[in-house]
């Protein structure tokens, strides 16, 4: 009769000890593919840096902020005391930032890295407090960067976020006769304005809905003639900045324009109130305390040499421990045909001083990213720096 063999403990347990492995190496498998899709944010030394505020300008400690690209969330930092967060190890691309704290409304940004070693710092962002109304208009009025004029007919744009210049349009509007614009029904929080009109560079400006808020406006540019350098000021607060841009004359020297000496003339090589005008450096505009700018510079022909740029904090000038040029959300805009669209921003840096040295360009070298603050008290010694 045929029997059946024995059951064999030992090959038992070489079967469960090899399933087991076999399980193990699967798992293995699987994590790996999961590390990848998180290494894709994480693979560079790039860092991203900014600062948080509530809506009365005071510091924020405390906020979470999420880091996300193409919709995978790669590291979570909180802000410390002074309201700053840092986060590296990020790779180029572009991210979203979201901010959220227990009290306020989340607020998200957009921030793109162009290299895997860059330092980025975003601009500085203000949360709002969650008994805002549920909805707001949103409100102000589009002008010339020269002529400070109000434009009529521009069409306006609506994206969710600061900073935002891709993704769905939640709301749009044209500007009236006199450049005003409004937007309403608006949920609470921040909005990327985008402007758009014949004759003018597209462009894109930030604001906020929390209750009703008036007085959100923008400053757009007519395209600049080839060869010619535009340069636009704008702020937020009622500190009086001033634009100082220093450059190559016409006998070997250096000229410095600002609100003292607002015209340059190539032709003669001086200040003086006669001269060509169309081979000159002129403040197009000047601002004054609490007008929130613009203040805007333009170079007809650039010249060979360097020309470097300045924000001056007037107000609080020789402060070297002053944060208000920072507080003030200074924003500088370069036009040149040799940029990226045309267009190249700077945000002010989160450091004590009332003098802000921008960049320095030059047309066989471009531009050049500075980013120091220091300070000075007489505004005719600014190009010193």
């Amino acid at each position: 009769m045929f029997k059946p063999k024995q059951f064999n403990p030992f090959f038992a347990l070489i079967l469960i000890t090899l399933a087991f492995f076999l399980s193990n190496c699967s798992k293995d498998e699987n994590e790996e593919t999961v590390a990848v899709a998180v290494d894709c944010c994480s693979s560079g030394s790039a860092t991203i840096h900014g600062t948080v505020e509530d809506n009365a300008s005071d510091n924020l400690t405390g906020v979470s902020v999420t880091f996300a690209k193409s919709g995978t969330t790669s590291s979570t930092v909180a802000t410390i005391d002074n309201g700053t967060y840092s986060k590296s190890t990020f790779s180029s691309g572009t991210y979203t930032l979201t901010y959220t704290k227990n009290g306020y409304i989340e607020a998200s940004q957009s921030a793109t890295l162009t290299a895997d070693d860059e330092t980025l710092e975003v601009a500085l962002v203000q949360l709002f407090p969650d008994t805002c109304a549920s909805t707001g208009t949103i409100s102000g009025t589009i002008k010339d960067a020269v002529s400070n004029s109000g434009i009529t007919d521009v069409s306006l744009s609506a994206r969710s976020g600061l900073d935002a210049t891709s993704g769905t349009i939640v709301k749009t509007a044209t500007s009236d006769s006199s450049g005003n614009y409004s937007l309403s029904s608006m949920s609470t929080g921040w909005y990327t304005i985008e402007t758009s009109k014949s004759g003018y560079v597209a462009d894109t400006f930030n604001a906020f809905a929390c209750d009703d808020q008036s007085g959100q406006n923008g400053f757009i540019t007519t395209t600049p003639s080839s060869g010619s350098l535009r340069i636009v000021l704008s702020w937020q607060s009622n500190k009086d900045l001033d634009a100082h841009l220093r450059g190559p004359d016409n006998a070997s020297g250096l000229f410095h324009v600002y609100w003292d000496q607002e015209r340059f003339h190539y032709d003669n090589n001086s200040y003086s109130t006669s001269g060509s005008s169309s081979d000159n450096v002129t403040l197009d505009t000047d601002s004054g305390q609490g007008s929130e700018g613009p203040e805007t510079i333009t170079v007809s022909a650039v010249r060979s040499g360097t020309y470097r740029y300045y924000v001056h904090n007037f107000d609080n000038a020789g402060e070297q421990n002053h944060m208000g040029l920072y507080k003030s959300k200074a924003s500088v805009k370069v036009y040149h045909s040799s940029l990226s669209d045309g267009l190249t921003k700077f945000k002010a840096p989160n450091m004590a001083g009332d003098l802000w040295t921008v960049f320095d360009f030059d047309i066989s070298s471009g531009l050049s990213r500075i980013r120091t603050v220091g300070s000075e008290e007489e505004e005719d010694d600014v190009d010193d720096h």
